[in-house]
């Protein structure tokens, strides 16, 4: 959350992820893939056979998807992970491709990281297996840490811990109703004057509002040295938003991120 005072003019920042990663072996022009900033939101491909100029996802630089219907075997179709469910496999800091490329964990892609079996219904709150298997998949498995609102040290309301975490461990995801970039750009003009704004660019075509449909997460304020940080993943064809710990943190420690 982010307030005005009476003498600041300047629209508010909208909240923007950071972004990185690698190409590995796919094909040159899939690079906008795994940068949100630079892609609009996923329509696969609805052609028979393989993929030419004039296929959508060529002609937007960005993979084939598992719901696309060129041919199976087609060289830009996303192939999941070959990780091994062992030992914090596919975490942010590991080699895993789907890591890299921004993406979590695909079950029905990646059959060697336990991906399916950590999302399945029976296991979710195991935290045993959780420890062992795919470590990707956050977003979706969707177990937040426990979090508490108080009276920020920054401005208006804050966001707290409420347990320890340690460095990289996933917070919860930022939540709300996804609009368009020219309904943002409405919106945001009403909100300068009200000196508050929960919005948040998903990719380049898509803006989450937190204001009338977001969850705790929307009163993370911004600061210079923030102790979490935000990342759009491409989870299930969709792009999600996950908040994660920058750092080692602390039970009763406010949660700032910088909105870029």
């Amino acid at each position: 959350m982010e307030s005005l005072d009476s003498n600041q003019k300047a629209p508010l920042k909208r909240k923007r992820p950071n972004v990185k990663g690698n190409y590995g072996d796919y094909p040159a022009d899939c690079h906008k893939t795994l940068n949100s900033n630079e892609r609009s939101y996923f329509k696969p491909c609805l052609h028979i056979g393989p993929c030419n100029s004039e296929c959508p996802c060529v002609k937007d630089k960005v993979m084939c998807e598992k719901t696309c219907m060129c041919d199976a075997d087609c060289p830009r179709k996303w192939r999941g992970c070959k990780c091994i469910a062992s030992g914090k496999a596919c975490s942010i800091n590991t080699a895993c491709p789907c890591a890299r490329w921004n993406r979590e964990c695909d079950p029905d892609l990646c059959s060697g990281c336990g991906a399916a079996e950590t999302l399945s219904p029976t296991n979710r709150y195991d935290l045993e297996l959780a420890k062992e298997c795919c470590q990707n998949v956050v977003i979706q498995r969707d177990i937040p840490k426990r979090t508490l609102l108080g009276v920020s040290g920054v401005s208006g309301l804050g966001l707290f811990i409420g347990e320890n975490v340690k460095k990289d461990g996933f917070l919860g995801e930022y939540k709300g109703e996804i609009i368009s970039n020219d309904e943002a750009e409405r919106r945001g003009k009403l909100y300068d004057r009200r000196g508050v704004s929960f919005l948040f660019t998903l990719n380049k075509t898509q803006v989450i509002d937190a204001t009338r449909a977001g969850n705790k997460f929307r009163f993370v304020n911004h600061y210079k040295k923030p102790n979490c940080f935000a990342r759009v993943l491409f989870t299930n064809c969709t792009h999600r938003i996950g908040m994660f710990a920058k750092r080692d943190l602390v039970a009763g420690e406010e949660l700032y991120f910088d909105y870029g």
